[in-house]
Protein backbone atom coordinates (compact mmCIF):
# COMPACT_ATOMS: atom_id res chain seq x y z
CA UNK A 1 0.00 0.00 0.00
CA UNK A 2 1.05 3.19 -1.05
CA UNK A 3 0.45 4.98 2.59
CA UNK A 4 2.52 2.54 4.37
CA UNK A 5 5.47 2.64 1.79
CA UNK A 6 5.65 6.15 1.76
CA UNK A 7 6.59 5.85 5.98
CA UNK A 8 9.27 4.07 5.00
CA UNK A 9 11.37 7.09 4.36
CA UNK A 10 10.27 9.07 7.57
CA UNK A 11 12.46 9.25 10.94
CA UNK A 12 12.26 6.72 13.39
CA UNK A 13 9.91 8.79 15.79
CA UNK A 14 7.37 9.84 13.10
CA UNK A 15 6.66 6.03 11.82
CA UNK A 16 6.43 4.80 15.99
CA UNK A 17 3.89 7.77 16.40
CA UNK A 18 1.75 6.80 13.20
CA UNK A 19 1.61 3.61 13.94
CA UNK A 20 0.86 4.15 17.57
CA UNK A 21 -2.31 6.34 16.08
CA UNK A 22 -3.19 3.60 14.23
CA UNK A 23 -3.20 1.19 17.12
CA UNK A 24 -5.21 3.91 19.34
CA UNK A 25 -7.65 4.41 16.58
CA UNK A 26 -8.22 0.44 16.16
CA UNK A 27 -8.74 1.03 20.24
CA UNK A 28 -11.20 3.83 19.93
CA UNK A 29 -12.87 1.56 16.86
CA UNK A 30 -13.38 -0.80 19.12
CA UNK A 31 -15.32 0.85 21.34
CA UNK A 32 -16.93 4.51 20.81
CA UNK A 33 -19.49 3.31 18.03
CA UNK A 34 -20.88 0.94 20.75
CA UNK A 35 -20.58 2.91 23.34
CA UNK A 36 -24.51 4.33 23.25
CA UNK A 37 -25.42 0.59 23.11
CA UNK A 38 -22.82 -0.84 25.90
CA UNK A 39 -24.43 2.36 28.25
CA UNK A 40 -28.23 0.87 27.30
CA UNK A 41 -27.91 -2.52 27.92
CA UNK A 42 -25.13 -2.45 30.72
CA UNK A 43 -25.65 0.87 32.86
CA UNK A 44 -29.53 0.90 31.96
CA UNK A 45 -29.20 4.75 30.50
CA UNK A 46 -31.47 6.58 28.94
CA UNK A 47 -31.73 8.00 25.35
CA UNK A 48 -31.55 11.64 26.33
CA UNK A 49 -28.94 10.55 29.06
CA UNK A 50 -26.60 8.33 26.90
CA UNK A 51 -26.73 12.11 24.83
CA UNK A 52 -25.66 13.75 27.55
CA UNK A 53 -22.87 11.55 28.30
CA UNK A 54 -21.18 11.19 24.92
CA UNK A 55 -21.98 14.84 23.94
CA UNK A 56 -20.33 16.45 27.30
CA UNK A 57 -17.65 13.86 26.85
CA UNK A 58 -16.64 14.71 23.32
CA UNK A 59 -16.95 18.51 23.57
CA UNK A 60 -15.37 18.79 26.66
CA UNK A 61 -12.29 16.36 25.12
CA UNK A 62 -12.96 19.03 22.01
CA UNK A 63 -12.28 22.41 24.36
CA UNK A 64 -9.60 21.16 26.58
CA UNK A 65 -7.35 20.33 23.32
CA UNK A 66 -7.04 24.09 22.99
CA UNK A 67 -4.82 23.79 26.02
CA UNK A 68 -2.96 20.61 24.48
CA UNK A 69 -1.92 22.69 21.72
CA UNK A 70 -0.06 24.67 24.48
CA UNK A 71 1.79 21.51 25.98
CA UNK A 72 2.93 20.62 22.96
CA UNK A 73 4.43 23.98 22.14
CA UNK A 74 5.74 24.49 25.87
CA UNK A 75 6.46 21.05 27.01
CA UNK A 76 8.73 17.80 25.63
CA UNK A 77 6.77 15.98 23.33
CA UNK A 78 7.97 12.85 24.49
CA UNK A 79 6.71 13.05 27.60
CA UNK A 80 3.54 14.42 26.42
CA UNK A 81 3.09 11.35 24.01
CA UNK A 82 3.49 8.97 26.79
CA UNK A 83 1.37 10.49 29.09
CA UNK A 84 -1.74 10.95 26.67
CA UNK A 85 -1.31 7.38 25.60
CA UNK A 86 -0.84 5.65 29.12
CA UNK A 87 -3.72 8.04 30.09
CA UNK A 88 -6.17 6.86 27.03
CA UNK A 89 -5.42 3.72 28.07
CA UNK A 90 -6.18 3.78 31.62
CA UNK A 91 -9.49 5.52 30.92
CA UNK A 92 -10.75 3.07 28.23
CA UNK A 93 -9.88 -0.15 31.11
CA UNK A 94 -11.63 1.71 33.73
CA UNK A 95 -14.81 2.38 32.09
CA UNK A 96 -16.32 -0.46 32.30
CA UNK A 97 -16.08 0.41 36.27
CA UNK A 98 -17.80 3.17 36.53
CA UNK A 99 -21.72 3.78 36.86
CA UNK A 100 -22.24 7.39 37.89
CA UNK A 101 -23.06 9.73 35.00
CA UNK A 102 -20.48 12.00 36.07
CA UNK A 103 -18.15 9.31 36.03
CA UNK A 104 -18.43 8.19 32.63
CA UNK A 105 -18.83 11.93 31.45
CA UNK A 106 -14.80 12.50 33.05
CA UNK A 107 -13.74 9.07 31.73
CA UNK A 108 -14.91 9.93 27.99
CA UNK A 109 -13.73 13.38 28.31
CA UNK A 110 -10.30 12.00 29.43
CA UNK A 111 -10.33 9.19 26.20
CA UNK A 112 -11.34 12.52 24.28
CA UNK A 113 -8.53 14.59 25.45
CA UNK A 114 -5.72 11.90 25.56
CA UNK A 115 -6.20 11.29 21.88
CA UNK A 116 -6.36 14.54 20.70
CA UNK A 117 -3.47 15.37 22.77
CA UNK A 118 -1.42 12.62 21.33
CA UNK A 119 -2.91 13.59 17.92
CA UNK A 120 -1.92 17.28 18.26
CA UNK A 121 1.82 15.96 19.58
CA UNK A 122 2.01 13.56 16.34
CA UNK A 123 1.19 16.70 14.20
CA UNK A 124 3.74 19.41 16.09
CA UNK A 125 6.60 16.45 16.06
CA UNK A 126 5.85 16.06 12.30
CA UNK A 127 6.46 19.56 11.86
CA UNK A 128 9.27 19.79 13.84
CA UNK A 129 10.54 16.51 11.91
CA UNK A 130 9.99 16.83 8.83
CA UNK A 131 10.83 19.59 5.66
CA UNK A 132 7.85 21.28 4.15
CA UNK A 133 7.69 19.09 1.66
CA UNK A 134 7.45 16.24 3.67
CA UNK A 135 5.08 17.00 6.27
CA UNK A 136 1.35 16.71 3.98
CA UNK A 137 2.85 13.15 2.66
CA UNK A 138 3.32 12.11 6.67
CA UNK A 139 -0.62 14.02 7.39
CA UNK A 140 -1.74 11.73 4.32
CA UNK A 141 0.13 8.64 5.68
CA UNK A 142 -0.93 9.24 9.24
CA UNK A 143 -4.67 9.63 7.93
CA UNK A 144 -5.12 7.18 5.37
CA UNK A 145 -3.21 4.84 7.65
CA UNK A 146 -5.95 5.93 10.94
CA UNK A 147 -8.78 5.27 8.49
CA UNK A 148 -7.25 1.28 7.98
CA UNK A 149 -7.52 1.42 12.17
CA UNK A 150 -11.13 2.55 11.94
CA UNK A 151 -11.79 -0.23 9.46
CA UNK A 152 -10.16 -2.66 11.69
CA UNK A 153 -11.35 -1.45 14.84
CA UNK A 154 -15.18 -1.94 14.95
CA UNK A 155 -15.35 -5.82 13.60
CA UNK A 156 -12.78 -6.75 16.00
CA UNK A 157 -15.35 -4.84 18.53
CA UNK A 158 -18.51 -7.11 18.08
CA UNK A 159 -15.83 -10.03 17.62
CA UNK A 160 -14.57 -10.06 21.45
CA UNK A 161 -17.94 -8.16 22.75
CA UNK A 162 -19.73 -12.15 22.70
CA UNK A 163 -20.52 -12.75 25.76
CA UNK A 164 -19.26 -9.58 27.89
CA UNK A 165 -19.74 -6.45 26.30
CA UNK A 166 -16.57 -5.13 29.01
CA UNK A 167 -14.32 -7.16 27.06
CA UNK A 168 -13.66 -4.71 23.68
CA UNK A 169 -12.92 -1.78 26.36
CA UNK A 170 -10.21 -3.99 28.21
CA UNK A 171 -8.78 -5.42 25.02
CA UNK A 172 -8.90 -1.84 23.63
CA UNK A 173 -6.71 -0.63 26.98
CA UNK A 174 -3.93 -2.84 26.71
CA UNK A 175 -3.36 -2.52 22.81
CA UNK A 176 -2.86 0.90 24.00
CA UNK A 177 -0.62 0.18 27.21
CA UNK A 178 1.66 -1.92 24.71
CA UNK A 179 1.87 0.69 22.14
CA UNK A 180 2.97 2.74 25.12
CA UNK A 181 5.48 0.01 26.20
CA UNK A 182 7.13 0.20 22.95
CA UNK A 183 7.09 3.81 22.58
CA UNK A 184 9.04 4.09 25.95
CA UNK A 185 11.87 1.58 24.72
CA UNK A 186 11.84 3.85 20.88
CA UNK A 187 11.94 7.17 21.81
CA UNK A 188 15.38 7.40 23.72
CA UNK A 189 16.64 6.22 20.39
CA UNK A 190 14.98 9.03 18.29
CA UNK A 191 17.41 11.81 19.05
CA UNK A 192 16.51 15.86 18.38
CA UNK A 193 14.58 17.11 15.55
CA UNK A 194 16.96 18.06 12.61
CA UNK A 195 16.36 21.71 13.00
CA UNK A 196 14.15 24.00 15.38
CA UNK A 197 12.04 25.45 12.69
CA UNK A 198 11.59 25.56 9.00
CA UNK A 199 13.95 28.12 6.48
CA UNK A 200 10.71 29.66 5.64
CA UNK A 201 9.86 30.89 9.36
CA UNK A 202 12.74 32.51 10.28
CA UNK A 203 11.96 35.81 10.20
CA UNK A 204 9.67 35.04 12.64
CA UNK A 205 10.87 34.97 16.28
CA UNK A 206 11.02 32.35 18.35
CA UNK A 207 10.08 32.74 22.08
CA UNK A 208 10.21 29.32 23.88
CA UNK A 209 8.94 31.19 26.80
CA UNK A 210 5.31 31.79 26.26
CA UNK A 211 2.69 31.44 28.52
CA UNK A 212 -0.65 30.39 27.58
CA UNK A 213 -2.23 33.68 28.24
CA UNK A 214 0.06 35.00 25.54
CA UNK A 215 -0.24 31.78 22.90
CA UNK A 216 -3.87 32.44 23.48
CA UNK A 217 -4.08 36.09 22.69
CA UNK A 218 -2.00 35.32 19.62
CA UNK A 219 -4.31 32.20 18.39
CA UNK A 220 -7.45 35.02 19.11
CA UNK A 221 -5.59 37.42 16.98
CA UNK A 222 -4.97 35.81 13.96
CA UNK A 223 -7.33 36.29 11.49
CA UNK A 224 -6.56 33.54 8.72
CA UNK A 225 -6.63 31.10 12.37
CA UNK A 226 -10.13 32.09 13.02
CA UNK A 227 -11.33 32.86 9.34
CA UNK A 228 -10.15 28.78 8.72
CA UNK A 229 -10.98 27.77 12.01
CA UNK A 230 -14.51 28.15 11.74
CA UNK A 231 -14.57 27.35 7.97
CA UNK A 232 -13.34 24.22 9.03
CA UNK A 233 -16.15 23.72 11.51
CA UNK A 234 -18.45 24.26 9.17
CA UNK A 235 -16.74 21.16 7.08
CA UNK A 236 -16.75 18.97 10.12
CA UNK A 237 -20.37 19.59 10.44
CA UNK A 238 -20.82 18.66 7.19
CA UNK A 239 -18.53 15.54 6.79
CA UNK A 240 -17.53 13.87 10.21
CA UNK A 241 -20.66 12.63 10.95
CA UNK A 242 -21.78 11.97 7.48
CA UNK A 243 -22.56 8.12 8.37
CA UNK A 244 -24.56 9.04 11.56
CA UNK A 245 -25.90 11.80 9.42
CA UNK A 246 -27.03 9.74 6.78
CA UNK A 247 -28.41 6.94 8.91
CA UNK A 248 -30.83 8.91 10.63
CA UNK A 249 -32.25 10.39 7.46
CA UNK A 250 -32.39 7.09 6.22
CA UNK A 251 -34.56 5.90 9.44
CA UNK A 252 -36.84 8.54 8.85
CA UNK A 253 -37.29 8.77 4.89
CA UNK A 254 -37.16 5.03 4.30
CA UNK A 255 -38.27 1.68 5.66
CA UNK A 256 -35.50 0.30 8.07
CA UNK A 257 -34.66 -2.76 5.89
CA UNK A 258 -33.83 -0.06 3.11
CA UNK A 259 -32.17 1.78 5.54
CA UNK A 260 -29.74 -1.02 6.58
CA UNK A 261 -29.08 -2.01 3.11
CA UNK A 262 -28.04 1.39 1.89
CA UNK A 263 -25.67 1.80 5.29
CA UNK A 264 -24.37 -1.63 4.94
CA UNK A 265 -22.99 -0.37 1.48
CA UNK A 266 -21.73 2.90 2.20
CA UNK A 267 -19.79 2.53 5.19
CA UNK A 268 -17.41 0.15 3.13
CA UNK A 269 -17.47 2.47 -0.32
CA UNK A 270 -16.34 5.66 1.94
CA UNK A 271 -13.82 3.50 3.71
CA UNK A 272 -12.18 1.95 0.30
CA UNK A 273 -12.25 5.67 -1.36
CA UNK A 274 -10.54 7.11 1.43
CA UNK A 275 -7.87 4.04 1.60
CA UNK A 276 -7.20 3.45 -1.62
CA UNK A 277 -7.03 7.48 -3.27
CA UNK A 278 -6.18 9.71 0.06
CA UNK A 279 -2.34 8.99 -0.26
CA UNK A 280 -2.53 8.91 -4.10
CA UNK A 281 -4.15 12.14 -4.22
CA UNK A 282 -2.10 13.85 -1.33
CA UNK A 283 1.41 14.03 -3.93
CA UNK A 284 -0.53 16.65 -5.59
CA UNK A 285 -1.47 19.27 -2.56
CA UNK A 286 1.14 22.39 -2.96
CA UNK A 287 1.18 25.49 -0.72
CA UNK A 288 0.23 27.50 -3.85
CA UNK A 289 -2.61 25.60 -5.10
CA UNK A 290 -4.44 25.19 -1.60
CA UNK A 291 -7.25 27.22 -2.47
CA UNK A 292 -7.98 25.50 -5.70
CA UNK A 293 -7.77 21.98 -3.78
CA UNK A 294 -10.33 23.42 -0.81
CA UNK A 295 -13.05 24.41 -3.84
CA UNK A 296 -12.65 21.03 -5.52
CA UNK A 297 -13.15 19.45 -2.25
CA UNK A 298 -16.25 21.54 -1.19
CA UNK A 299 -17.59 20.76 -5.27
CA UNK A 300 -17.22 17.02 -4.50
CA UNK A 301 -19.81 17.42 -0.61
CA UNK A 302 -21.70 19.75 -2.80
CA UNK A 303 -22.02 16.63 -5.79
CA UNK A 304 -22.84 14.26 -3.33
CA UNK A 305 -25.17 15.63 -1.41
CA UNK A 306 -27.00 16.48 -4.61
CA UNK A 307 -26.79 12.73 -4.89
CA UNK A 308 -28.04 11.86 -2.03
CA UNK A 309 -30.86 13.91 -2.72
CA UNK A 310 -31.59 12.21 -6.07
CA UNK A 311 -30.76 8.32 -4.83
CA UNK A 312 -33.60 7.93 -3.50
CA UNK A 313 -34.45 3.34 -3.83
CA UNK A 314 -31.28 3.00 -6.20
CA UNK A 315 -28.53 1.49 -4.70
CA UNK A 316 -25.70 2.27 -7.45
CA UNK A 317 -26.91 6.03 -7.05
CA UNK A 318 -25.95 5.92 -3.27
CA UNK A 319 -22.81 3.93 -4.07
CA UNK A 320 -22.28 6.82 -6.46
CA UNK A 321 -23.25 10.04 -4.63
CA UNK A 322 -20.83 8.22 -1.24
CA UNK A 323 -17.40 8.16 -3.25
CA UNK A 324 -17.99 11.46 -4.62
CA UNK A 325 -18.72 12.67 -0.83
CA UNK A 326 -15.45 10.91 0.09
CA UNK A 327 -13.41 13.13 -2.43
CA UNK A 328 -14.22 15.85 -0.83
CA UNK A 329 -13.22 14.38 2.36
CA UNK A 330 -9.85 12.95 1.66
CA UNK A 331 -8.96 16.28 0.42
CA UNK A 332 -10.04 18.76 2.30
CA UNK A 333 -8.53 16.94 5.63
CA UNK A 334 -5.09 16.82 4.67
CA UNK A 335 -4.96 20.63 2.87
CA UNK A 336 -6.69 22.18 6.22
CA UNK A 337 -3.31 21.14 8.13
CA UNK A 338 -1.87 22.17 5.38
CA UNK A 339 -2.39 25.69 6.07
CA UNK A 340 -2.48 25.71 9.37
CA UNK A 341 1.48 24.39 8.98
CA UNK A 342 2.04 27.08 6.43
CA UNK A 343 0.33 30.29 9.16
CA UNK A 344 1.76 28.64 12.59
CA UNK A 345 5.45 29.89 13.58
CA UNK A 346 7.19 27.88 14.61
CA UNK A 347 7.16 27.73 18.45
CA UNK A 348 3.17 28.01 17.86
CA UNK A 349 2.59 24.86 15.58
CA UNK A 350 1.09 22.81 18.60
CA UNK A 351 -0.96 25.57 19.60
CA UNK A 352 -2.14 26.31 16.29
CA UNK A 353 -3.27 22.56 15.72
CA UNK A 354 -5.33 23.05 19.54
CA UNK A 355 -6.71 25.45 17.85
CA UNK A 356 -7.92 23.85 14.95
CA UNK A 357 -8.97 21.10 16.68
CA UNK A 358 -11.95 23.17 18.40
CA UNK A 359 -13.14 22.95 14.33
CA UNK A 360 -14.28 19.11 15.80
CA UNK A 361 -17.41 21.06 17.31
CA UNK A 362 -18.81 20.96 14.11
CA UNK A 363 -19.00 17.44 13.56
CA UNK A 364 -20.06 17.14 17.55
CA UNK A 365 -22.85 19.47 16.35
CA UNK A 366 -24.55 17.42 13.32
CA UNK A 367 -26.49 14.64 15.29
CA UNK A 368 -28.07 17.58 17.09
CA UNK A 369 -28.78 19.47 13.85
CA UNK A 370 -29.40 16.21 11.95
CA UNK A 371 -32.07 15.55 14.46
CA UNK A 372 -33.70 18.70 14.31
CA UNK A 373 -34.04 19.20 10.41
CA UNK A 374 -35.70 15.35 10.40
CA UNK A 375 -38.19 16.29 13.11
CA UNK A 376 -39.22 19.70 11.88
CA UNK A 377 -38.67 20.02 8.12
CA UNK A 378 -39.04 17.29 5.23
CA UNK A 379 -36.39 15.19 5.01
CA UNK A 380 -34.56 16.14 2.51
CA UNK A 381 -34.15 20.02 3.49
CA UNK A 382 -30.95 18.30 5.65
CA UNK A 383 -28.92 17.81 2.56
CA UNK A 384 -29.65 21.42 1.68
CA UNK A 385 -28.52 22.69 5.01
CA UNK A 386 -25.40 20.62 4.40
CA UNK A 387 -24.70 22.14 0.80
CA UNK A 388 -25.34 25.88 2.10
CA UNK A 389 -23.09 24.90 5.02
CA UNK A 390 -20.73 23.68 2.77
CA UNK A 391 -21.14 27.16 0.77
CA UNK A 392 -20.58 29.44 3.73
CA UNK A 393 -17.17 27.17 4.74
CA UNK A 394 -15.67 27.79 1.34
CA UNK A 395 -16.53 31.37 1.33
CA UNK A 396 -14.31 31.71 5.10
CA UNK A 397 -11.81 29.54 3.89
CA UNK A 398 -11.51 32.05 0.82
CA UNK A 399 -11.26 35.05 3.51
CA UNK A 400 -8.20 33.37 5.50
CA UNK A 401 -6.71 32.62 2.26
CA UNK A 402 -6.76 36.01 1.37
CA UNK A 403 -5.65 37.52 4.96
CA UNK A 404 -2.47 35.02 4.06
CA UNK A 405 -1.51 36.50 0.97
CA UNK A 406 -2.38 40.50 2.14
CA UNK A 407 0.32 38.95 4.98
CA UNK A 408 2.30 37.79 2.34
Amino acid sequence: MDAVAGIKGFPLIIKALIVSSVVLTIGRGMTLPFLALYLFRQHGLTPGQIGLVLGAGLALGIILSLYGGYLADRFDKHRLIIASMWLFALSLVLLPFCDAMTGLIVLLALINTAYAQFSITLKATIAEWLPVASRIKAFSANYTLVNIGWAVGPPLGVMTAVGNLAVPYYLAGALSAAATLVMLRILPHCGKPPCEKNTADEDIPVNKTINFRQAFYILRHDKRLIYFTLGGTLGSMVWSQFASCISQYLMVAFTNEFAYRVVGIILPTNAAVVISLQYILSRNFKRETLMRWLVAGSLFFIIGLLGFIVANHSLPLWIVAVAIFSLGEIIINPVEYLFIDFIAPPHLKGSYYGMQNLANLGGAANPIMTGFFLTYTPPVTLFWVLILATLISLWLFYRGFRFTRRIA
